[in-house]
C-alpha cells in the first residue's frame, strides 16, 4: 500500500478480491482489521468479491454489512458481492483469454457488479479456495466439472512444464483459481491464499513450481502441515488447522513489475510435524509476517523446493 501514500484517500487504490468468498468470512475480517479512516472507501469502492452458490452468496452479504454496521453504527448496503462462478468470468483477466459476454444471461444488477469488477484493477487476491482434485470412485459423483479457457491455460503453463506421467491433479480447483488469480492480477500485486499445501513437494506440481517461479517476484510459504494421509501419527481434528485429511498451506505470491524477467525468491518456513492445530492457529494470530523465521530457497534442476537430496540421482 505505501506506493499509494501520495492519496488523498489513506491507502487509496489497493483493491483487493475474494474470488471464492464462501460466507465472506475474508472480508469481514478486512473490516474488522481496517482503521476507521480507511474503512468507509474500502467498503465502499475497493472491497470485492464472488460466491457461486446461491445460500452462501446471501449468508456473504448480511455477514459482510452486519460488520460493517458494528464497526460503524451506520447500515451501508454491500454492493461488491458478486453472484457468479469466478472461473468462468474472464472479463477482467490481465492476458487475451476470452472474454465474457452474455454475462451468464444473469439479472441486470449483478451483471453491472460483474462489469464493475471486471473493469477494476486487482492489487491484492486473497481467500480460501475450494480442493478436490481426486474422487475415490465415480458414485461419489464428486469430479470436476471442465472450464474450458481455464484448463487450457493450465495446460500451457503448469503441464506444458511438468514431468509427471499424470497430471490430473493439476486441474485441482485450487489450483485453477491460482491460474484464474495470477492471470487476473496488474503488474503489481499479492496473491494470499490458504490451500491445500501439495503444490509445496507434490510430484505432479513440479511444472506449477517451476510456472509460478517464473510468473512472481517473491513467493513465502508457511507449511502448517496436517497431512494425515502421509503421516498416520497424525490426527485431522487435533492436527490440522481445518480437521482435514490434506497438509495445509498458507502462500503469499508477490509480482512487481520492477523484477519481471528475474526468478522468484522462494521463502519457506515449516510448523512442527506434531504440533496441535490450536497452537498453529495462535501462532497464525500472534506472529507478525516479519517476524516469521522464513528458510530461503534454491529449486533444484527438476524443480523440487523442499526435501532437496544432495547427491546425483536425479541425474541416473
Amino acid at each position: 500500500a505505501g506506493r499509494f501514500k501520495d492519496e488523498i484517500v489513506p491507502f487509496g487504490g489497493v483493491e483487493i478480491l475474494d474470488p471464492a468468498t464462501g460466507t465472506g468470512t475474508f472480508i469481514t475480517e478486512i473490516i474488522d482489521y481496517l482503521t476507521p479512516a480507511q474503512l468507509a472507501h474500502k467498503y465502499r469502492h475497493e472491497l470485492h468479491c464472488n460466491e457461486v452458490a446461491i445460500l452462501p452468496y446471501y449468508i456473504a452479504s448480511l455477514n459482510i454489512e452486519y460488520s460493517y454496521w458494528q464497526r460503524t453504527g451506520d447500515y451501508v448496503p454491500f454492493e461488491h458481492i458478486v453472484f457468479v462462478d469466478t472461473l468462468d468470468n474472464l472479463g477482467g483477466q490481465r492476458s487475451k483469454h476470452a472474454q465474457q459476454g452474455s454475462l451468464f444471461g444473469l439479472v441486470d444488477e449483478n451483471a453491472a457488479r460483474i462489469k464493475n469488477q471486471n473493469a477494476r484493477e486487482m492489487v491484492v487476491i486473497i481467500g480460501n479456495p475450494p480442493y478436490n482434485a481426486w474422487q475415490e470412485n465415480f458414485n461419489m459423483q464428486n469430479a470436476n466439472r471442465p472450464y474450458r479457457e481455464i484448463d487450457q491455460r493450465i495446460r500451457d503453463t503448469y503441464v506444458k512444464h511438468g514431468t509427471a506421467q499424470n497430471q490430473i491433479g493439476l486441474y485441482d480447483m485450487y489450483s485453477r483459481f491460482y491460474r484464474w488469480a495470477t492471470d487476473r492480477l496488474g503488474d503489481d500485486g499479492i496473491i494470499a491464499f490458504i490451500t491445500n499445501g501439495s503444490f509445496i513437494d507434490g510430484r505432479i506440481f513440479d511444472g506449477f513450481r517451476k510456472t509460478v517461479a517464473g510468473e512472481f517476484s517473491d513467493i513465502y510459504v508457511i507449511d502448517l502441515g496436517g497431512n494425515v494421509r502421509m503421516n498416520p501419527r497424525l490426527s485431522g481434528p487435533r492436527h490440522n488447522v481445518f480437521a482435514i485429511q490434506t497438509g495445509v498451506a498458507l502462500a503469499f505470491m508477490v509480482r512487481r513489475k520492477e523484477a519481471q524477467g528475474e526468478p522468484a525468491r522462494i521463502w519457506y518456513a515449516r510448523r512442527p510435524e506434531m504440533e496441535e492445530a490450536s497452537d498453529k492457529l495462535a501462532f497464525l494470530v500472534d506472529t507478525r509476517f516479519a517476524d516469521i523465521s522464513f528458510q530461503s530457497i534454491t529449486p533444484s534442476k527438476r524443480n523440487n523446493w523442499i526435501n532437496l537430496a544432495d547427491n546425483d540421482f536425479e541425474e541416473f
